[in-house]
């Protein structure tokens, strides 16, 4: 009985500020408040995504006539409201300092935590974990529908979506849905374009690249190099037969092989730096410590955690279905502008099956993408990129797995390509 107080008290201690304590984030906001707002919806009954709106240059007044950005983050449950908030792209770094290259310079930036249980999102009952990843495209599109319903001054604000990782992957489908609903008048949204940065969209691809680079770059010998490869190929056919619960489980048993035989930690996020774990481990302290806090919407008895373990076992038999035909759709389809950017130290998914996707994707523009001139990134050594109609490639050097917080340099870049003047004036105003 006595130790579970201790521990009841020690969790008191940690998580909620004292009052004669400080709190780091309170006084950034200080020095520079960014006007935001966080909210819920109900996507379906019992399931509830969370959402948080940083006003571009924050400031709500005349954010509609600047572009907004609609963050998918990867994992899957991994917590946009804190590794893009405060990792990435938001305007507060992990250690509550300005950051000089945040997104949320002249762009709205809506970022979600999904699926349900990932960061501040929740549900009542674990029958309600989306499996696959039709649900949880669908639980961001009623999200995302939902957001422009309440925020009508942003309907005609050009829009884009950027996912990461897993939720590079959720892109190209949770785009198909989205322009599907928009064609229908089902409901209004200016969409304009996509980004996905190191996107898992073929994991077919990114499987089969993984012991190649593992191996080019000495992490692992070839004993290993040649087992990693035969579980890769294996995966591979096992995904050509949409055998994907196979797949997935052939998936971990190559993660285990690669980080026990390499004879080191293997930051698969960025082979150059440390494991972000520790980070990450500081972040939840602090969120829920100093930010959680200061949060009206959120529910106080939540304890936020970087990644949600629940939401990713509960999808892990859709972790290796594709996303590419969506993709090729899109392309084919609509004149959506399609940004794919992929860093060259990224191991989860390495920039060589991110190269292999998009020169085999089947579209119109195929032949003049396959045959473009690279063009150098600005800066120096930056990496290149390459163009066709509404498509672009960008190949980012010295960039891992966060190319936005590794590269900004080079992301800029991506950011100003992608995305249209800031200048808007509403046609009611003309």
């Amino acid at each position: 009985m006595y130790a579970i107080l201790i521990q009841i008290f020690t969790i008191l201690f940690l998580f909620i500020p004292h009052k004669c304590e400080e709190n780091p984030y309170l006084e950034a906001l200080k020095r520079k408040p960014w006007e935001s707002i966080q909210k819920y919806v109900v996507v379906r009954p019992g399931a509830f995504l969370f959402y948080w709106l940083y006003y571009a240059d924050g400031v709500q007044y005349g954010s509609d006539r600047k572009p907004l950005i609609i963050w998918i983050q990867g994992g899957p449950g991994h917590a946009a409201s804190g590794i893009a908030n405060f990792a990435e792209i938001g305007p507060l770094t992990i250690d509550m300092q300005p950051r000089n290259h945040t997104w949320v310079n002249g762009r709205n930036v809506l970022l979600i935590d999904h699926p349900v249980e990932s960061g501040f999102s929740y549900a009542v009952n674990e029958t309600l974990l989306v499996k696959t990843d039709k649900d949880a495209a669908k639980d961001l599109f009623r999200t995302i529908k939902e957001f422009f319903n309440t925020h009508k001054e942003f309907r005609q604000t050009p829009t884009y979506i950027f996912g990461q990782s897993y939720g590079g992957k959720l892109c190209p489908r949770l785009g198909y849905y989205l322009h599907r609903a928009i064609k229908k008048n089902n409901f209004k949204m200016n969409f304009k374009g996509i980004g996905i940065g190191s996107g898992w969209v073929s994991p077919k691809l990114s499987s089969l690249a993984q012991p190649q680079f593992l191996y080019n770059m000495g992490v692992i010998d070839q004993p290993t190099y040649r087992k990693a490869m035969k579980l890769a190929k294996n995966i591979a056919y096992l995904i050509d037969k949409t055998d994907y619960a196979a797949a997935s489980k052939l998936d971990n048993t190559l993660f285990q092989l690669l980080n026990d035989e390499a004879g080191m930690e293997i930051n698969f996020n960025n082979i150059n730096q440390p494991t972000v774990y520790g980070a990450l481990t500081d972040l939840t302290e602090k969120i829920n410590r100093y930010v959680k806090p200061t949060l009206a919407e959120v529910h106080q008895s939540l304890s936020w955690i970087w990644t949600s373990e629940e939401a990713f076992q509960s999808l892990k038999e859709s972790l290796l279905v594709p996303s590419n035909k969506f993709l090729e759709t899109l392309l084919n389809n609509t004149e959506l502008k399609i940004s794919v950017y992929n860093g060259n130290l990224d191991v989860a998914t390495p920039l060589a099956g991110a190269t292999n996707l998009v020169h085999a994707l089947k579209w119109h523009g195929a032949q003049e993408f396959s045959s473009a001139k690279r063009i150098p990134i600005r800066g120096y050594k930056n990496g290149f990129y390459k163009t066709a109609g509404q498509f672009s490639f960008w190949t980012v050097f010295g960039s891992g797995h966060w190319v936005p917080e590794d590269n900004p340099t080079a992301m800029e870049q991506i950011l100003e390509y992608l995305i249209e003047d800031t200048n808007l004036v509403h046609p009611r105003e003309i």
